[in-house]
Order: structure tokens, then C-alpha cells, then sequence
């Protein structure tokens, strides 16, 4: 896959991405008067989610913790202690079984379901309509698929999975900032973050992922390990959960013949700095995690300045052990004496840091998986879910064409099997050199039934490669 349709997608994407948060600003102030009623009133404000939502909702919690002083929903915050609920009653009433425990003291409940028929969200919006409790939804299409009796329902106005939860995750960010005492108003924080995402450089940014694309997509192929760290914790440990839980899921989701990959990543809360463990030095909890690698492991490191200690140290032991690590930063150099690939952030606060470096964490799962599918870049890169929540996938008008009228083969890898040589996996021969010309694709006639199956075809023989979408799940 050319260094130029990295770029293209990126700046696709991170269009994509600003366009639906500036299409979903338009109803910020709603919820920014939602969110600023519950804080004053002194009562609870509640959030629930699943999978990746999960991740986003509990990043608005401690936001309001840590900027409005609202207290935070114990259940929510412990995963584990929530599972446990699930599996010792039921699945469906989980979330509503949490709720209901004092629920006279909520003024608010947020909750985030890219579907929106989640059926332990659904039950949690059920119980709040009974009991008159405002609900703030957000949800994935036109937000039809929930009712809200008090609150509102945010829609994103897509399907696009990845994209609905990048944009959840910055108005939520952005919307909680404005209820903080003194806060600058939404729109002028709205400006400056969008300012933010159209000054990503897409260029070394593609660059950045067509290097972690093949770190990644040759750490599933041979069975290495994929570390995702985040040494300062905070919100970016929230998103390095999330990373971790897409790499698991998203990466390989539908591509036939690959196994899930093997993703390390920090215990619950992402947070390893080693005063958990009761040590004086910061650096002491990563550097102890990374010690376990094997040489060509992959080792993603989410910091908030590259040249801190914490940071020079964990970057340091990740290329030590002769790792491929890989740095995701907004503050410090772009580059390192280290050897680490890094890539810079442009300069928002923490928690709107950390919506950013999910959108990296979303492309990287995407190209990722349009190599492991071995599909024309062009077409796996584009595919996007339809608006009837089917699992039938279309290319999205929207989408632009590359810049570059040159139509190159990806690499593609080799995944229904393990290699048969003796040697290294690093002197081996890559199986995806053999060049392949390009193939014409048409619509199929009909969507495709199988959880691995592609709306879209070669005009000689199907193809089973492209990922199916997972409303079902989130």
C-alpha cells in the first residue's frame, strides 16, 4: 500500500471525523445545560456504555471529576465489578440494576451506544423515563433507534462506527469542559479544538501509520505480542483501553483464516505507574511490563511529553529489548535519540488529547485490517456500513478520490498459516512481495449474509475479506 494512501485516508478520516463533531456542535448547547444543571444541583451524574463507549463515557466522568467536582459512578469506574453483576443476574438489566441503587440522588445520566439498541442500555434509559431522570444519549444514524423522555438524544449522523465514537468522545470532552467554573464557552473551545484536528499533519501522520500498519499487521502474522502503555495514566489511559480493546477486536474482525492477536495491555483503568505497587519511581511499573517482550514485539507508548522521564525511560526499555516501539505524544521533540517512531500531537489539554489519539488508535485499526484482508486498499479503506444498519457495506460517495491516479497492490500478507521456515521471522522472505495487477470491483446484486462476507466483489470470483460491522455488540 502506497505511502500516499495512507495520507489520503487520514486526511479523509480526520475530515470525516471534524465534520460530524462540528454537524453534532450545532446541539451542544443543550447538553452543556443538561450537564451544567446536574453539576450545580450537587447530585450524580451516571454514565454507561459498552466495549469502546465504555472507555468514552467513563473519560466524561473523570473529566467532571477532576474539573466540576461531581462524583463519580463507583460501578462504572470498576469494569470488573460490573462483569461480575452481569454474570451472576443478567446481562440486559446490568446497567439499570446499578442504576437503580440511589438513583434518587442522579440528576443525570449519560450514556453512549453507537447502535443505540444496546439491550442493557436500552433497559437504563428504560428505567430513567419511569423515574423522570434525564437521560443524555448519544447514539450512532439519525438517533431514531432511542426515545428519550427528559434529556436529549445527540446523534452523530452516521453509521461509521469508528468515526460516531471519535466525535462522541470530542463533544463529550468539549461539552464537559464548558460546565467547569470559569470554562471558556463551547463554541470558542469548539473552535480551537477543531483548529486542533485540521492542523494534524496527515502527511507524516500517514507516514507514521504505514509503519505501525505493517508492525502491527507482521505482529499478528507471526504471533508476536502488541503492547499498548500508557506510563502517566489519566484520560489517555482511558483511550489506551480503548486501543487495546480495538487492536483485540477491530483489527482482524472479519477477516477469515486470522487469529485475534495477542494485545498486552495495562491492568483495569490502564494505569500502571508504580505508585500502585508502592514505588517511589514513576517509570518503574512500565519498565517492569516491558521487561516481559520478546525482540519485535510491538510497543505502543501513549505519553503526554516524549521528553519526560517516565517516557525516555519506557521508550528506552521497549528499544532495549528490541522492540518496534512506537510513540504517540503532544508535547517534547518529534524525534528521539532512542530510536522510536515517534508521532506529535498538536497542542490541546489532556482530556481533548486523548479524542485525538483515538482517531489515530481507529485508522491504525482500519489499515490494519484492510491488509490482513489483502483487498485493494482503495476499496477496504472506504468501505463504510449503510445507513439501514444492515451488515451490507458500500464506498461512501463522500469519500475523495486519492490524489494519486496510480493504482498500486497493497502488500499482502500471508494469514491463514504460520511460516514453515526455520529461520527468523526477520530473515525471511515476505510472502506479499509477488506483485498482483489490480482488479476491477462491481456492487454485488445482493447483500451478503456471512459474518465474513463483502458486499462488494470482483467481477471473476467473491470476495470474503472485508470486515462486518458490529452494531450488535456496542
Amino acid at each position: 500500500m502506497t505511502a500516499l494512501l495512507y495520507e489520503d485516508f487520514a486526511h479523509a478520516y480526520v475530515t470525516g471525523v471534524g465534520d460530524t463533531v462540528r454537524r453534532m456542535l450545532t446541539r451542544g448547547g443543550t447538553a452543556v445545560d443538561l450537564l451544567a444543571k446536574a453539576t450545580a444541583s450537587g447530585g450524580e451524574v451516571r454514565a454507561f456504555g459498552n466495549g469502546g463507549s465504555s472507555a468514552i463515557v467513563r473519560s466524561a466522568l473523570l473529566q467532571l471529576h477532576a474539573q466540576a467536582g461531581v462524583p463519580v459512578n463507583d460501578a462504572m469506574m470498576s469494569p470488573a465489578t460490573l462483569a461480575y453483576s452481569a454474570q451472576q443476574q443478567d446481562y440486559r438489566t446490568a446497567f439499570a440494576r446499578s442504576l437503580a441503587d440511589g438513583i434518587s440522588r442522579v440528576d443525570l445520566v449519560v450514556v453512549a451506544s453507537v447502535s443505540g439498541r444496546s439491550a442493557n442500555i436500552v433497559e437504563a434509559a428504560r428505567l430513567c423515563a419511569e423515574r423522570r431522570v434525564p437521560v443524555l444519549a448519544l447514539v450512532g444514524g439519525d438517533g431514531s433507534q432511542m426515545e428519550s423522555a427528559d434529556g436529549m438524544v445527540w446523534a452523530t449522523g452516521t453509521t461509521d462506527q469508528q468515526i460516531s465514537e471519535d466525535a462522541m468522545l470530542t463533544v463529550l470532552t468539549l461539552a464537559a469542559a464548558a460546565v467547569a467554573p470559569s470554562a471558556e464557552p463551547l463554541s470558542a473551545r469548539a473552535e480551537q479544538h477543531l483548529r486542533a484536528l485540521g492542523a494534524v499533519d496527515t502527511e507524516v501522520l500517514g507516514a507514521f501509520l504505514r509503519e505501525a500498519t505493517e508492525a502491527v499487521a507482521d505482529a499478528i502474522r507471526y504471533r508476536r505480542r502488541i503492547y499498548v502503555l500508557c506510563p502517566d495514566g489519566g484520560p489517555l489511559a482511558l483511550v489506551g483501553e480503548h486501543f487495546a480493546h480495538n487492536l483485540a477486536w477491530d483489527a482482524p474482525l472479519g477477516v477469515e483464516g486470522v487469529q485475534p492477536p495477542l494485545v498486552v495491555s495495562d491492568p483495569s483503568l490502564a494505569d500502571l505507574s508504580a505508585m500502585h505497587n508502592d514505588h517511589p519511581d514513576p517509570a518503574h511499573g512500565v519498565c517492569y511490563q516491558l521487561s516481559s517482550t520478546d525482540p519485535d514485539d510491538v510497543v505502543f507508548l501513549l505519553a503526554y511529553d516524549s521528553a519526560s522521564r517516565t517516557t525516555h525511560e519506557a521508550v528506552n526499555a521497549a528499544t532495549v529489548a528490541g522492540t518496534r516501539p512506537l510513540l504517540l505524544h503532544r508535547d517534547g521533540p518529534r524525534h528521539s535519540g532512542v530510536g522510536a517512531r515517534h508521532f506529535r500531537l498538536p497542542r490541546v489539554d489532556d482530556f481533548a488529547l486523548a479524542a485525538l489519539v483515538q482517531s489515530v488508535a481507529h485508522l491504525l485499526c482500519r489499515t490494519t485490517r484492510a491488509v490482513l484482508a489483502r483487498t485493494e486498499p482503495a476499496l477496504a479503506l472506504h468501505c463504510r456500513p449503510t445507513t439501514s444498519w444492515r451488515r451490507t457495506w458500500h464506498r461512501s460517495a463522500n469519500f475523495p478520490t486519492p490524489r494519486s491516479t496510480e493504482r498500486k497492490v497493497p502488500p499482502c500478507p500471508y494469514v491463514r498459516s504460520a511460516p514453515t521456515s526455520s529461520a527468523p521471522p526477520a530473515a525471511r522472505s515476505p510472502p506479499w512481495r509477488a506483485s498482483r495487477s489490480p482488479r476491477s470491483w462491481m456492487p454485488s446484486a445482493k447483500p451478503a449474509h456471512s459474518a465474513t462476507a463483502c458486499a462488494f466483489r470482483p467481477r471473476a470470483r467473491f470476495c470474503a475479506a472485508a470486515p462486518s460491522p458490529r452494531w450488535a455488540r456496542t
